[in-house]
């Protein structure tokens, strides 16, 4: 049994997919498209795409993507937590940016956390 050709669409997403780190501002390319190699990328790639690709909104693509992340990384609970409380406050926003804000709150927790432990060495070494 033959087996058919891939299509020339197909052919240059996959080429897309095999060479997604080598990619930067994706201009004007069809979200269709982008949704098929964007999924692909690991979340340092999909930011440097983010942040590459100028004067175009990837979030309709992305999002959902960024919701995999924010998964990922703070678990199935606090991704709940997030979209109920959108959904009772009736507000919307981009994962990315929550992504990016629970990371930044956790670094500043961890980052007090360490102050505080050497603030409290500071001070057992100062009653000595």
């Amino acid at each position: 049994m033959m087996r058919k050709a891939p299509s020339l669409v197909d052919l240059c997403v996959q080429l897309a997919i095999d060479n997604v780190r080598y990619l930067g501002d994706v201009g004007e390319t069809d979200f269709h498209l982008l949704d098929r190699f964007l999924s692909h990328c690991t979340l340092d790639q999909l930011t440097h795409i983010e942040n590459s690709t100028e004067g175009r909104d990837l979030s309709p693509v992305t999002d959902k993507l960024w919701k995999k992340f924010y998964k990922l990384q703070f678990g199935a609970d606090s991704t709940n937590t997030v979209v109920e409380r959108m959904k009772l406050r009736k507000v919307t926003f981009k994962w990315r940016q929550l992504y990016e804000a629970k990371v930044k709150e956790r670094e500043e927790a961890t980052q007090k956390s360490l102050d505080r432990i050497k603030q409290r060495y500071q001070e057992e070494d100062a009653s000595k």
